[in-house]
C-alpha cells in the first residue's frame, strides 16, 4: 500500500492495492509525494512493483490501440496520438523504475532490510515484530478519513486505453481545410510566394517572351514593344494559381539565381515551407523521429553538394557573369550591372576591396559560397519534405480540382454525405462483444480483389467476368487508370473527365465518348466545328434567285447584277 498524498483516487492491481493520483493537473502518472512520516511502509518497493505492472498494462493498451486502428472505428490521427501518449507514459514509468533501482537515497535498501526485520531499533532477524509494525501502519492509514472519499479505481490495460483517447486533442490541431491531416493548407505560404516581386516579374517576363515568339512566327515584322503584343499578352497572361503552385513549388531550380541570392524574403519563404510540412508530419504522425529524418536530409545534401549534383547549383554565384563581387550583388541583365558600375558607390567598393589583402579577398568569395550553401540547403530540405508528403499534396490538388468542377448543389450533397458517414463512424463500438470479432478482423485478400456490398472480396470468377483486371488509361484525365470496362465507361460522365475536357475548352458531349487521347479529342472537335459550319444556313449562298430570262443564280450574284442594272 502506498500513500496518496495530494492525489485523489486509488488503483487496484496485481496482488496489492496502490493509491495513485488521477488528478488532471498532475497527469496520468501522478506519484506519491508524501514524506516518510506520512507515507506507508514499503512505499518504494510498492512503487517499483506498480511501475512494472503499469508498464505491462501500457503495452497491452498499445495493442488495443493498434487493434482499434484496424477496425477503422477511429480516426488514424487520433490513434497515432493515443500511441504517442502511451509511449510517453511508458517512458515515465520506466524512468521511475530506473530511479528506484539506482537507489541513490538508500530507501530501497532500507525497505528490503525492513522486510527481513533488520532495523536499527529492533533485534536482528526479528521479522515478526517488523510485520506487526506494518500491520499497525496499515490499520492507522485506513482509519484516516480522506481514504473514504472515493472508491478504488482499477488501472488495467483498458483504463490506460481510455485515458489515451481522452488525452487526445488532435481535433484541435488541424484547420478545416486540412481535414485531420488528409490535405495541406498552404494558402498563406502561397500568398508570400506571389508577393516575391523579383520572381513575379521574372515569371511575367518569360510569359511575355513566349507570347512574342509565338506571334512573331505569324508576323515576322512584329517588335517586342508592338501594341499587338502587349494586347495579346494582357489577354492571355494569367497569374499563377494555388493549384499550379502546389504541383510545382518544389522546383526551386527553376527560380533564377538573382531572385534568391541574399534575398531574405525568399529564405523566409523556404523556412515557412519547411516549418509547415515538418509540423504537419508531427501532427499526423507524432511517433515519427523527425530529428533522424533531418539528419539524413543533411547527410544527403552534403554528399550532393560535394558532387555538385544539386539542380541549379552546379556553379558558384561568384562565377556568374552578372555577379559584382565588390558590391556582393547579383543582377538580372547586363544593362543593369553596367549602369551599376558607373555609380560612385561601386567605385568606392572597388577601392575598399583593392586595399584588402589576398586572404581577405578570399574570405569574400568564401562568404558568397557559404551563402549559396545556406540557400541550397534550405531548398534541398524543403524538396525532401515535399517528397515525403507528396501523397498528401496530391490529394489536396485532386480535392481542389474536384471542387472547381462541382456545382453548389453537388458540394452541398457531398458535405451532407460526409457528415452522415462521420456519424456512422462515431457510433460506439463495444470492444468486448465477442460476436463481432469476425467482422473486426482484417480481411484476408491476397489477390487484392475489390470489395463487394458486404465489405468482403468478391469471388474471383466475378472479378474475371467483369474484366476488373484490365486497365484503361485516359490521357484527358491525366493518365488516370480505370479498372474494368464498366468503370471506364462510367468515368466519361464523372467530374475528373469533365474537368479535363473543360481544361481543353471542349464540351463534354456524347460525341467524345470513348475518346481518351487529347489529340483525338481536339481533332474530333475541329471536325465537328467544320461540319457545323458547313451545315449552317447562309442566305447569300443558299438562297437561289431567278431572273426574267429564267437564269438561276445565288442571291448574292443576283443582287450584284441588279445593282449593275443587268437584270
Amino acid at each position: 500500500l502506498k500513500g496518496g498524498g495530494g492525489c485523489q483516487g486509488a488503483t487496484v492491481g496485481g496482488e496489492g492495492w496502490t493509491i495513485e493520483g488521477t488528478d488532471a493537473s498532475a497527469g496520468p502518472l501522478c506519484a506519491s509525494s508524501d514524506p516518510p512520516s506520512v507515507a506507508m511502509s514499503f512505499s518504494v518497493l510498492e512503487s517499483l512493483r506498480s511501475a512494472h505492472e503499469d508498464t505491462e498494462n501500457i503495452e497491452k493498451a498499445m495493442s488495443l490501440v493498434l487493434m482499434e486502428k484496424t477496425k477503422n472505428s477511429r480516426n488514424p490521427v487520433s490513434v497515432e496520438h493515443a500511441l504517442h501518449y502511451l509511449v510517453e507514459a511508458s517512458r515515465a514509468k520506466a524512468k521511475s523504475a530506473v530511479d528506484i533501482y539506482s537507489d541513490k537515497d538508500g530507501m530501497r535498501s532500507d525497505d528490503i532490510n525492513a522486510l527481513a526485520g533488520q532495523r536499527g531499533d529492533k533485534k536482528q532477524g526479528d521479522v515478526w515484530t517488523s510485520f506487526y509494525d506494518k500491520v499497525k501502519d496499515v490499520k492507522d492509514y485506513h482509519r484516516r478519513p480522506h481514504l473514504h472519499t472515493g472508491l478504488p479505481e482499477l488501472q488495467n490495460a483498458r483504463w490506460f486505453f481510455e485515458r489515451a483517447f481522452e488525452a487526445d486533442r488532435s481535433d484541435s490541431l488541424f484547420s478545416g481545410e486540412e481535414e485531420m491531416g488528409k490535405r495541406v493548407d498552404m494558402h498563406s505560404i502561397f500568398a508570400a510566394f506571389v508577393n516575391l516581386k523579383k520572381i513575379t516579374a521574372n515569371r511575367k517576363s518569360k510569359a511575355k517572351e513566349a507570347c512574342f515568339a509565338r506571334l512573331k512566327k505569324k508576323d515576322p515584322s512584329l517588335t517586342p514593344d508592338d501594341p499587338d503584343v502587349e494586347e495579346a499578352f494582357a489577354k492571355e497572361y494569367a497569374e499563377l494559381d494555388y493549384i499550379e503552385w502546389l504541383k510545382s513549388f518544389d522546383q526551386f531550380h527553376e527560380v533564377p539565381r538573382y531572385c534568391k541570392y541574399k534575398e531574405k524574403l525568399y529564405t523566409d519563404y523556404l523556412d515557412s515551407i519547411i516549418a509547415y510540412l515538418r509540423g504537419l508530419l508531427l501532427r499526423t504522425q507524432p511517433m515519427v523521429g523527425v530529428e533522424k529524418l533531418e539528419t539524413q536530409f543533411d547527410k544527403e545534401f552534403d554528399e550532393r553538394w560535394a558532387d555538385k549534383s544539386i539542380p541549379g547549383w552546379q556553379d558558384a554565384t561568384h562565377k556568374e557573369k552578372l555577379f559584382c563581387l565588390p558590391s556582393n550583388k547579383l543582377f538580372n541583365n547586363a544593362a543593369v550591372i553596367e549602369s551599376h558600375k558607373t555609380g560612385k558607390l561601386y567605385k568606392k567598393k572597388v577601392q575598399e576591396v583593392q586595399k584588402l589583402s589576398f586572404e581577405d579577398q578570399k574570405k569574400l568569395i568564401e562568404a558568397v559560397e557559404e551563402e549559396d550553401r545556406r540557400v541550397a540547403r534550405l531548398e534541398s530540405r524543403a524538396a525532401k519534405w515535399y517528397d515525403l508528403l507528396r501523397d498528401t499534396i496530391d490529394e489536396t490538388v485532386t480535392h481542389l480540382q474536384k471542387k472547381q468542377s462541382q456545382t453548389a448543389e453537388e458540394m452541398e450533397a457531398e458535405k451532407d454525405l460526409d457528415s452522415e458517414e462521420e456519424d456512422d463512424d462515431g457510433a460506439d463500438v463495444d470492444g468486448s462483444d465477442m460476436e463481432k470479432d469476425d467482422e473486426d478482423r482484417p480481411i484476408y485478400n491476397p489477390l487484392n480483389l475489390p470489395l463487394g456490398w458486404d465489405g468482403k472480396p468478391i469471388p474471383f470468377w466475378l472479378y474475371k467476368l467483369h474484366g476488373l483486371g484490365i486497365e484503361y488509361k485516359c490521357e484527358i484525365c491525366g493518365n488516370y487508370s480505370y479498372w474494368g470496362r464498366r468503370a471506364f465507361e462510367r468515368h466519361f460522365s464523372e467530374w475528373r473527365h469533365a474537368f479535363g475536357m473543360r481544361c481543353l475548352k471542349i464540351p463534354n458531349t456524347s460525341h467524345f465518348k470513348e475518346i481518351t487521347k487529347i489529340e483525338d479529342a481536339i481533332t474530333l472537335y475541329d471536325k465537328l466545328k467544320k461540319d457545323a459550319e458547313e451545315q449552317t444556313f447562309r442566305p447569300d449562298q443558299d438562297v437561289e434567285c431567278e431572273d426574267i430570262q429564267g437564269n438561276v443564280m445565288s442571291q448574292r450574284a443576283f443582287e450584284d447584277l441588279r445593282r449593275q442594272g443587268l437584270v
